[in-house]
């Protein structure tokens, strides 16, 4: 029975950040996924393209709402749900000046897997963070922050060897695959996610619950 509880999870975590991720994949444009959305995200910064910016950041808010809303609906509580989402646009919008930061560090552009990797990883690891915050506990802090980490991370490589591991990313590619590509990386950290807020949530007492 508390497998089957888990399972839920795990579901909703894949399904709301799967779609949102797929969402990236599409804006990502050329680029594809999370390595993508630091270089379009970096080049409107650096151009001065306003409306390409706001048209960024309103993709990567509501891809992180609607992953973290998916999380707190596996709760079945309404306002958790609806701070989840809060907390998801927060961690996607700010996450992905992290991973444009990234760009800056030359040992990454030895080739793109590890680009695409060390992105993803990177992006997981703040969206997790922060939507830890509505836990309100230290350990699940740490918990959440450690499989987005992992969980987007190994979706991340995954998603890099499908293109090959290019040492340049793959220019032209039709907007399907990228999209499948984000909803590899989203699919497999969401479930991570949902796995580890399911391990939580089961820990507690049953009152609690």
């Amino acid at each position: 029975m508390r497998a089957m509880s888990v399972l839920r999870f795990v579901l909703f975590g894949a399904v709301g950040f799967g779609s949102g991720w797929t969402l990236l994949g599409v804006f990502g444009g050329e680029f594809a996924v999370a390595g993508g959305v630091g270089l379009v995200l970096g080049g409107a910064i650096f151009s001065g393209d306003l409306p390409a910016l706001a048209l960024y950041a309103l993709v990567l808010s509501v891809s992180g709402a609607f992953g973290g809303a998916m999380l707190g609906l596996s709760l079945r509580d309404g306002r958790k749900a609806a701070v989840m989402a809060l907390l998801g646009a927060v961690g996607f919008f700010f996450g992905s000046f992290v991973v444009a930061g990234l760009f800056f560090l030359p040992f990454l552009h030895a080739g793109y897997g590890s680009l695409e990797a060390v992105s993803a990883a990177a992006l997981g690891l703040a969206v997790s963070a922060t939507l830890s915050l509505a836990l309100q506990s230290w350990r699940g802090t740490a918990v959440l922050a450690l499989m987005g980490l992992v969980g987007f991370g190994t979706g991340g490589v995954i998603a890099a060897a499908l293109q090959g591991f290019p040492l340049q990313p793959l220019e032209g590619s039709p907007s399907w695959q990228d999209a499948a590509f984000g909803a590899i990386e989203g699919l497999i950290g969401g479930a991570s996610l949902g796995a580890a807020l399911g391990y939580l949530e089961y820990r507690k007492p049953a009152p609690e619950r």
